[in-house]
């Protein structure tokens, strides 16, 4: 066995152990074999060297073959070959080499049982007592768990006896792996079962396939992931044919006569497919199956309809393996009804959520926020969440089946679903909300990261309270927190897409302060893809922000209102708009909004004149510790100084520009201006 000096499998049964004999040390050397696995013995020439030298065995040592009669085990051989997970089967072959008890846990359909069988096949090597498979799917009386295993390992049954004695006094000498396939309906047998092996059978190791782990001591969990799939930003055909998620499709589409090639055109959407379905073995196996009837195109454009897409399994399967629903359901129907409900509320996430965020909406009616994060463990032990580090905590995340499949569930609640989806907005607001502040300051990268890590679910949540008729005043406070991150991370035309429409309702006006600053930012967002219009937002939140006679609401609309009549060529307008806001601003004593001023005014008064304005405006930035505008006014002071010929200061500009964004790990402004 790979990594491990434990090795299974020569002459002899269960029910006749092999006692004090020892195997001479074997010098073997096999060309490698690479890509796909099978079972032994499934037809397939193998070529052996042996070394010959002197005080090395003459004879070949036991072929690896399930047929071998040297190497006892009662393993199926497999049909289909076995696609990757080079580095899973090593990982899993060294786990059980070093612990005697390895759980192979994940979500239903991510290969578990085929990455087990793998595993334990590959540690036949002539040692030991067998490896012997005690598959456990069909089984449903917990009491009949030990009496499965000990006719499995054809241990004869004592009358009287019970059966977890006898199979304990049996197995007691022997140096065997055991695998005990499916046991996540059988949770409390298993774990039964188990911990009686590993207390009175020193020698005996055991892998276990389980949606969740049998928690008993001992136990060593390894947590079966999704297949390779190419990496964001690589790109490629031989990338992404060498991923372990596409070569499975591929196989099981040329199994099905489709004759899928791998090329420029077809690896984009195969990739897509598969990462639609979480790069999920049998999900992948059930959507190439589909290629016999419909094309690669056809079958990615399909997908949002996948429960009813994906029933073509085998028909000797069991039934909860013959299409996508009945794998989700299954796991499902394992559940308790709490566990039902906080899963159904959770699939209002978009992507990733903490603990605070499951505890919001979560904890409602029946359920105690206390009680979440119980049962948010209870989830991600059976697979239904996938809890993942971030920082010093952890991150949660459904796979998209999962959350397609509770998201149905949710729907049909009625109220419970509105309930739950009224509770992911107001907890993403007040996220959004308590962040605003600190996003000036000198941990700004920290807070802009943490929104990074929830950006679709503060895009779900606004677009949410959009489409609520009562949301409208949550748009516009969505608006004005967001609006330094949307600006940080260039999502104007997000932002603008949800502001503008909501601007326009008879009852945006109803708070005019939350209107005018609204109107200030969304102007902000499209002056960049729709100048008319940003001047009429502009113009608009300058005569709210009048009549209400507010200074900062004043000194905002101004600052605006000048950058927009700048880029409308109308600079004589803009020049007076951007004075009087420095001078508001000055007096007022604010250095965001001065700083917000003077970068304003700079671009409309002669270039020579912009320097003192940017270097104030430098150090307004720079005493509140805000490196975003810091490299903002780098880059515009970089190129008023370019324009003067002046090249040392504009590198010098440009160099500390680049530093900023660095220190932040933001994307350089390219080679123009950029505004804030």
């Amino acid at each position: 066995m790979a990594g491990s000096s434990t090795r299974w499998a020569t002459g002899s049964s269960p029910r006749s152990p092999r006692r004090g004999r020892a195997w001479p040390p074997r010098c073997r050397c096999s060309r490698p074999w690479r890509g796909t696995h099978q079972l032994k013995d499934l037809g397939r020439p193998e070529q052996i060297f042996q070394l010959s030298a002197p005080g090395l065995q003459a004879q070949f040592p036991p072929l690896r073959s399930l047929g071998n009669p040297a190497l006892p085990n009662n393993l199926p051989a497999q049909l289909a070959p076995f696609i990757g997970r080079e580095r899973e089967l090593t990982d899993v072959r060294a786990l059980v080499g070093s612990c005697r008890l390895v759980t192979l846990t994940g979500a239903g359909g991510a290969g578990k049982t085929r990455l087990g069988l793998q595993a334990a096949a590959e540690l036949l090597d002539g040692s030991g007592d067998g490896v012997w498979l005690a598959e456990l799917a069909t089984v449903t009386d917990q009491d009949q768990v030990a009496a499965v295993v000990t006719g499995a390992l054809q241990i004869a049954a004592q009358p009287g006896r019970p059966a977890l004695d006898t199979l304990a006094d049996a197995l007691g000498p022997q140096d065997i792996l055991i695998v005990l396939d499916n046991c996540e309906h059988l949770i409390g047998a298993c774990a039964k079962t188990a911990e009686a092996i590993l207390q009175r059978c020193p020698k005996v190791h055991l892998l276990v396939t389980s949606r969740e782990p049998l928690g008993i001591a001992g136990e060593t969990i390894y947590r079966v992931p999704s297949l390779s799939l190419p990496a964001p930003g690589e790109s490629g055909e031989a990338v992404a044919a060498a991923c372990d998620a596409v070569a499975l499709f591929a196989a099981r589409a040329r199994e099905q006569g489709a004759g899928l090639a791998l090329d420029a055109d077809s690896i984009p959407l195969v990739v897509s497919v598969c990462r639609r379905l979480d790069a999920m073995p049998l999900a992948i196996e059930l959507a190439a199956a589909r290629l016999r009837s419909m094309s690669l195109a056809e079958l990615a454009g399909r997908l949002d309809q996948r429960f009813r897409l994906l029933t073509g399994g085998s028909r000797t399967a069991l039934e909860r393996q013959q299409t996508l629903r009945a794998t989700v359901d299954w796991s499902y129907s394992l559940l308790t009804g709490a566990e039902q409900v906080v899963l159904g509320r959770l699939s209002v996430f978009a992507g990733g959520f903490d603990l605070a965020a499951a505890e919001a909406i979560g904890g409602s009616g029946d359920i105690d926020a206390v009680e979440v994060p119980g049962l948010l463990g209870s989830l991600v032990d059976k697979s239904l969440v996938v809890a993942e580090p971030a920082g010093t905590g952890l991150r949660y995340r459904l796979l998209e089946t999962i959350r397609m499949f509770a998201a149905e569930r949710l729907a049909e609640t009625g109220e419970e679903a509105a309930a739950a989806r009224r509770a992911h907005c107001a907890h993403y607001l007040a996220l959004a909300e308590a962040t605003a502040p600190h996003l000036a300051g000198p941990q700004q990268a920290g807070w802009f990261g943490r929104l990074e890590a929830d950006q679709a679910n503060l895009r779900r949540a606004a677009e949410h309270a959009a489409g609520e008729p009562d949301g409208t005043a949550d748009v516009l406070r969505f608006g004005v927190a967001l609006w330094r991150y949307w600006d940080a991370r260039s999502r104007h035309e997000e932002a603008a897409g949800l502001l503008v429409p909501v601007l326009s309702r008879p009852e945006a006006g109803a708070d005019p302060a939350l209107f005018a600053e609204a109107l200030v930012f969304a102007a902000n967002h499209t002056m960049f893809t729709d100048l008319p219009t940003s001047l009429q937002l502009a113009e608009k939140a300058d005569e709210v922000a009048d009549g209400l006679g507010d200074d900062r609401l004043l000194i905002l609309s101004r600052e605006m209102l000048c950058w927009a009549y700048d880029f409308a060529g109308q600079p004589e307008r803009a020049r007076p708009l951007g004075a009087e806001a420095v001078a508001r601003a000055r007096q007022l004593g604010d250095d965001e909004l001065l700083r917000m001023s003077l970068d304003a005014y700079a671009l409309t008064v002669d270039v020579a004149a912009s320097g003192p304005l940017y270097a104030e405006a430098l150090a307004c930035a720079e005493r509140s510790g805000d490196l975003f505008y810091e490299q903002v006014l780098h880059n515009n002071a970089g190129w008023a100084a370019l324009e003067m010929g002046d090249i040392p200061g504009a590198r010098a500009h440009m160099e500390a520009s680049i530093r900023a964004t660095e220190a932040l790990g933001i994307p350089h402004p390219s080679s123009q201006r950029t505004w804030a």
